[in-house]
C-alpha cells in the first residue's frame, strides 16, 4: 500500500517532466508443436521521470492476437482466429546519451496482467501476465514529439494459473511518437 501511494505521489507531482507516448508494435512469435501467434498491438503510455535518466509509467495495450484455432497447431485444419486482448502493465525506462540532440538510447522493462476474449494459446487460459524488455533510439529526443523506434521481447504467460502454461516469447518491432509535457 505503501508503495502504491509513494508511485501515485511520483506520477501527480511536477517535479520531473511528465510523458505520454504511443507505439505501434508488431510481432511474431517462434513455431512451437503448437503453431506460433502474431500480435499487432498500440501501446498507450504515461511516464514520469524519477530522475534525470530514468522514468516510471504504465502502459495500456489494446491487442489483436492472430494464433492457431486449436491446441494442436493446424494438424486437424482447424485453421487459425483472431483474439482480442488488453494488458495492463508498470514500466521502467533508462535513458543513455540524454546529452544528444540527434539520437539517445533507451532500455526498458515491464510487466502486468493481459486479459483475452479467448484463451491465448488456445486451450489454455483467457488471463496470463505479459513481461517485457526492449531497447530503442529516441529521434530529435529534444524536440516536442519526439520519434521512437526499438526491438521489444515479450513473454507471456499464465504463470501455472491455468493446467496449461505453455507460454508464448514475441519478438516485436515498435515505432511510435512521445509528447512531452
Amino acid at each position: 500500500m505503501r508503495i502504491a501511494i509513494l508511485v501515485l505521489a511520483m506520477l501527480s507531482s511536477s517535479a520531473f517532466a511528465q510523458t505520454v507516448s504511443v507505439y505501434g508494435a508488431t510481432g511474431r512469435s517462434p513455431e512451437t508443436w503448437h503453431g506460433h501467434v502474431d500480435i499487432q498491438a498500440l501501446n498507450i503510455e504515461y511516464a514520469h521521470a524519477i530522475s534525470p535518466r530514468t522514468e516510471i509509467g504504465f502502459v495500456l495495450t489494446p491487442m489483436s492476437i492472430l494464433q492457431p484455432r486449436s491446441w494442436f497447431g493446424d494438424d486437424y485444419g482447424d485453421g487459425d482466429e483472431r483474439v482480442q486482448a488488453l494488458g495492463g502493465s508498470l514500466l521502467i525506462r533508462r535513458h543513455f546519451n540524454r546529452d544528444s540532440n540527434l539520437v539517445h538510447f533507451e532500455l526498458e522493462a515491464g510487466t502486468g496482467p493481459m486479459w483475452a476474449r479467448k484463451a491465448v494459446p488456445a486451450s489454455t487460459s483467457r488471463f496470463n501476465f505479459m513481461s517485457q524488455g526492449g531497447a530503442a533510439v529516441v529521434l530529435m529526443p529534444n524536440a516536442r514529439m519526439p520519434i521512437v523506434a526499438g526491438y521489444r521481447f515479450q513473454h507471456i504467460s499464465n504463470g501455472g494459473y491455468a493446467p496449461r502454461n505453455p507460454g508464448l516469447n514475441v519478438s516485436s518491432l515498435v515505432l511510435g511518437i512521445r509528447w512531452r509535457r
